[in-house]
């Protein structure tokens, strides 16, 4: 609850200058919803949308859901949207929690989201849960690559990290494993400090 509180209120302070913050991330989502080959009839779902710097890299027509936990970000992502011409329900809500039946959208974005909110498995299993069997996941964010252990320095400047942004030390593979998505292959951007991926559903068997 306490990390909860302290998102919303970290992200609340942020909005007015968030999108001036967020300007070297713009590379990083374009290359992530450009893997995705999205189409105009997508049903589309940004959890952690901050002030809606996805909705710029997709295409018109597109049903649009963004769920973020500070009501500032949500405000921003509305009037983003509205500029676009886009069809954007944005909601306050917490991605760990889904109001949403299974199977209701083709495509997830998890764009700097997984290494901010408190229980990232339960965001991931929610994905999962609400994502058609053809559907796939956009994850775009900072991680320890898979079998690595964080660098002294990553360990050394994570505590103030977590407090002001984001977690350094968190590895993507492990979030997923409990789940029937798989990773397709990723990519370092931004220096190679972030990642790129998308995640499918492994077909169940018959």
């Amino acid at each position: 609850m306490i990390d909860q509180w302290w998102n919303r209120t970290r992200y609340q302070l942020y909005a007015p200058v968030y999108d001036w913050l967020a300007t070297p991330w713009d590379a990083g989502r374009q290359r992530a919803i450009e893997r995705l080959e999205l189409g105009s009839d997508d049903r589309i779902l940004i959890l952690g949308c901050g002030t809606g710097g996805d909705l710029d890299y997709l295409p018109d027509g597109t049903e649009v859901v963004a769920f973020d936990l500070a009501e500032a970000m949500v405000r921003r992502t509305v009037e983003r949207g509205d500029r676009l011409g886009l069809d954007v329900d944005a909601r306050v809500g917490d991605a760990q929690s889904l109001p949403f039946g299974d199977d209701r959208f083709d495509a997830v974005l998890l764009h700097l989201v997984l290494s901010v909110v408190p229980d990232p498995d339960a965001v991931v299993s929610e994905t999962a849960r609400v994502l058609d069997s053809d559907g796939r996941v956009s994850i775009f964010d900072k991680f320890v690559p898979a079998g690595e252990t964080p660098s002294l320095v990553r360990r050394a400047v994570n505590p103030l990290a977590r407090l002001l942004f984001a977690d350094l030390n968190r590895s993507l593979e492990p979030m997923l494993s409990g789940t029937d998505l798989r990773i397709e292959s990723p990519e370092t951007v931004l220096n190679g400090i972030y990642w790129v991926t998308t995640a499918r559903l492994q077909p169940k068997p018959s």
